[in-house]
């Protein structure tokens, strides 16, 4: 049976990523969406953000994100400090362990995403890019 649906064959890629990178991320004890969270973390300037933008931005669960984000606190990678623009709120920080780890992990994303990717040309990903940017209003 041939799957032409767009949902289908968005979570299938998905799927497939996962399989593909989770054993690189095994050799620093992470999985690929534990990944996305310190992706997402080194992509700010500040090195910091909230439960809730990382729900947001990945169409998480809250009780999705904060198991991902026990799990990154218990192992070094994060903490969570005091919000200083709510002082009821946390922050999600990185800490030194994370950003030592920067350039590998970062690297490694992108090895990942070329061998996912290896079957297309540049402009094809470029458009693949463009279309799930348009189909999730980001674009």
């Amino acid at each position: 049976m041939q799957q032409d649906k767009v949902a289908i064959l968005i979570k299938v890629a998905s799927l497939e990523f996962e399989k593909i990178s989770n054993p690189y991320f095994a050799k620093y004890e992470l999985t690929a969406a534990q990944y996305k969270i310190l992706k997402y973390l080194y992509a700010e300037p500040t090195g910091t953000a909230r439960v809730t933008d990382f729900e947001k931005y990945y169409s998480m669960t809250h009780p999705t994100t904060l198991g991902l984000l026990d799990y990154l606190e218990k192992k070094g990678f994060i903490e969570r400090v005091d919000n200083p623009n709510d002082g009821r709120g946390k922050l999600v920080a990185l800490t030194d362990k994370a950003n030592e780890m920067r350039d590998i992990l970062l690297s490694l994303g992108e090895s990942i995403e070329d061998e996912l990717t290896k079957t297309l040309t540049k402009k094809e990903k470029e458009q693949l890019v463009a279309l799930l940017l348009k189909l999730l209003n980001r674009g």
